[in-house]
């Protein structure tokens, strides 16, 4: 198969997030239905990525072969993760609407900032946020997707964490209606941790 410019790009923005689904690929690259999976299907058939359907009243889902991931610069994903499904389409949704609303500033996917803090073998610890967003001022913001409450303790040491991260100048969190509230009392007065309702990236 010869491989166009396209192509590589689809294999770089799914391995990016690790998988994703029809709707994400046709806002992405412009796609219109039956062509979008004309193109698809194109990759498929050379085994360069993997169609599956998981979820009944959800589409099915597009991740790449290990053959495919050799034309981006990450590893493929071991398995689809169902437990964080949701929240994974969630996050590309939000990078829509964020790239859109700061078109000059670069996204860093969660995958590649655990590629690139653990690359080493040295097994770093520590969180890391579901995105970034570099600013061309260099300015970084982290991105987090709340769609269910984490445990007061964890949380708290994350955005205390956040505080003692020279490198980011705030947390952006994205949270579900029912767990507004718990954050905003957590996050109290700390000026670099910005609660926003989730509502506002995908509305």
């Amino acid at each position: 198969m010869r491989m166009t410019e396209r192509d590589i790009e689809i294999l770089k923005f799914i391995n990016e997030f690790g998988f994703c689904e029809m709707p994400q690929l046709e806002e992405r690259f412009g796609f219109k239905t039956p062509r979008s999976y004309k193109v698809m299907q194109r990759l498929i058939k050379a085994e360069l990525v993997v169609h599956e359907r998981f979820l009944h009243n959800r589409p099915g889902v597009f991740y790449v072969t290990h053959r495919g991931a050799q034309h981006t610069d990450l590893p493929p994903i071991i398995r689809v993760p169902l437990a964080a499904y949701q929240h994974q389409i969630t996050i590309i949704k939000a990078y829509f609407k964020l790239i859109h609303k700061f078109p000059d500033a670069k996204w860093i996917s969660e995958r590649r900032m655990k590629h690139d803090k653990f690359q080493d073998g040295i097994g770093k610890r520590g969180h890391i946020a579901d995105g970034m967003l570099i600013f061309p001022n260099q300015k970084k913001i982290a991105i987090e997707i709340e769609l269910s409450a984490k445990g007061k303790r964890r949380l708290t040491d994350i955005f205390r964490s956040y505080g003692t991260q020279h490198g980011v100048k705030e947390a952006w969190y994205f949270c579900a209606k029912t767990i507004m509230a718990q954050y905003l009392n957590l996050a109290g007065n700390k000026t670099f941790i910005k609660i926003h309702p989730l509502e506002e990236l995908i509305a």
